[in-house]
């Protein structure tokens, strides 16, 4: 499962919680609205109730009181008001004519009246009994009546759009008046809208913004991974860039680049030791070996003087090699491995290597598919070292009556050499281990396998210098490849 960046997780931890914030504002936010909405709506109508359950009214007052809302409102507004009147024994005596087939009116609670003083009215000429008129004759003497009743609001849905309903009531009638919700409806539906596309809008910036952060917070670690990048064995006085403004990562920064200073020091005083060994005891061996070279001649043939100085004679030759290798290391350890390019026929010679094979490794088979004309830009001296430490170390590592291929071929502007043998595998624990100097196959380092354990480190270092690479390409059951690449020769470069 891969793991997202810590980068991408910052921006959409940010994100989530800005998410989350946004959200439940705009659901507050809304929910404010409607309730608000709703609140203007019951005003309203308790406002338009209320003024019509102050005294007694007549039949035929609600009819013109319908009408009158048109005039009020407007005509077109007029359908959106709709009212039903209930006497005081609970029966309907009138309903808008324009009331929808469909709503019903919500399951109201009975009515509950304030406790408040009753208040009279004087009523010339008297009115009909029944609906709620007072006794017949004139002069009618004043009447007490109660206030109006607490308001009651329900909504019915059984339509697409729904009624507001406000009911009221006195001790004559019972009046509800329905207001449609559409414009209501429109109102919310139209806030949502702009507050989803608002919200799309702040969640993309906020997105966009909580990367921006994560970059800027992260971009001392980007530098400091600049840096490490760059820090190689010839790229050891990289340092990580100083910022001020980052205070956090201060003291980060001064660690790592006093950390990579002790290291370029160490670094710089081991490739040195190595060059001036190497370079003292050239002197010592040289006259050692001139020495032991001359007692050979003059010790009697045969004798056992003459088989000490050949065995000693052959330890100093060994470690002129070992301290030869050495020095090259330590000048490509500092950088200064000196080249002296010019286009060198690749084929050629790992021919010559082959020829040598027929005479150093009689009992091998040597197999080879090497086209010419394939040259490389490389110091003559140094490839054939090179080609030299991997064919020997091909036959060291072989098997008896084994076998040798030698495959070269371009790869576009590079050559690409493979050098493969039969014999045993390179063990997992130790194909890791192969390019590190003095290391050795065979923990114990036996005298059956000849060798110091340079051979395989001075060549990758070669290879390097010359801009290709070594490595150890595939390792199975009687079959081990190397495969070194090196870059082609310019076209006009004249051929060795």
């Amino acid at each position: 499962m891969a793991i997202l960046s810590f980068r991408i997780r910052i921006a959409l931890l940010s994100l989530l919680i800005s998410g989350i914030v946004l959200v439940a504002f705009g659901f507050s936010f809304l929910r404010v609205i409607q309730k608000v909405g709703l609140e203007r709506i019951d005003g309203e109508l308790r406002s338009l109730v209320e003024s019509q359950l102050h005294g007694y009214h007549p039949p035929e007052h609600w009819e013109r009181f319908d009408l009158s809302l048109g005039d009020i409102y407007g005509e077109e507004h007029r359908e959106r008001r709709i009212i039903l009147l209930e006497d005081e024994n609970g029966e309907e005596f009138y309903r808008s004519a324009h009331w929808p087939e469909a709503i019903r009116l919500p399951d109201f609670p009975p009515l509950e009246y304030p406790d408040l003083p009753l208040t009279t009215s004087m009523r010339p000429g008297g009115r009909p009994p029944g609906r709620g008129g007072p006794p017949p004759g004139s002069g009618a003497p004043p009447r007490e009546h109660r206030p109006p009743s607490f308001p009651q609001f329900g909504t019915s849905t059984a339509t697409d759009i729904g009624y507001r309903f406000c009911r009221m009531g006195n001790e004559h009638n019972t009046l509800v008046i329905g207001y449609d919700l559409e414009e209501y409806q429109a109102e919310a539906t139209r806030f949502r809208n702009t507050f989803v596309s608002a919200a799309l809008l702040a969640l993309l910036l906020l997105a966009l913004g909580g990367w921006v952060l994560a970059r800027q917070a992260l971009a001392p670690v980007a530098a400091i991974t600049a840096t490490a990048r760059k820090v190689t064995a010839r790229g050891l006085d990289q340092r990580v860039p100083q910022r001020e403004a980052d205070t956090e990562f201060e003291r980060l920064t001064e660690v790592i680049n006093n950390m990579l200073g002790r290291l370029e020091r160490s670094f710089q005083q081991a490739a040195r030791f190595s060059s001036d060994a190497a370079h003292e005891l050239k002197t010592p061996l040289t006259i050692l070996q001139g020495e032991l070279d001359q007692a050979l001649q003059s010790a009697e043939p045969g004798s056992a003087d003459q088989q000490r100085f050949s065995g000693l004679l052959e330890e100093v030759q060994r470690l002129k090699a070992i301290v030869k290798k050495l020095l090259i290391l330590s000048q490509a350890d500092a950088g200064e491995l000196n080249l002296s390019r010019k286009a060198v026929d690749l084929g050629r010679e790992l021919g010559a290597a082959a020829e040598d094979l027929e005479i150093i490794a009689p009992s091998l088979e040597v197999r080879m598919d090497l086209p010419p004309g394939i040259e490389v830009d490389a110091d003559p001296d140094l490839l054939h070292q090179l080609i030299r430490n991997l064919v020997s170390n091909a036959v060291k590592y072989n098997r008896e009556g084994g076998w040798i291929d030698l495959k070269l071929a371009p790869d576009g502007s590079r050559a690409r050499v493979i050098i493969a043998n039969s014999g045993a595998a390179i063990t997992a624990d130790h194909q890791d281990l192969v390019f590190n100097r003095f290391h050795r196959v065979d923990p114990a380092r036996s005298k059956t396998v000849e060798g110091t354990g340079l051979g395989l480190s001075l060549a990758r270092e070669i290879a390097r210098a010359h801009g290709g690479d070594l490595e150890l390409s595939e390792s199975a059951e009687d079959r081990t490849a190397f495969t070194l690449t090196l870059p082609l020769a310019p076209p006009d470069t004249a051929s060795a």
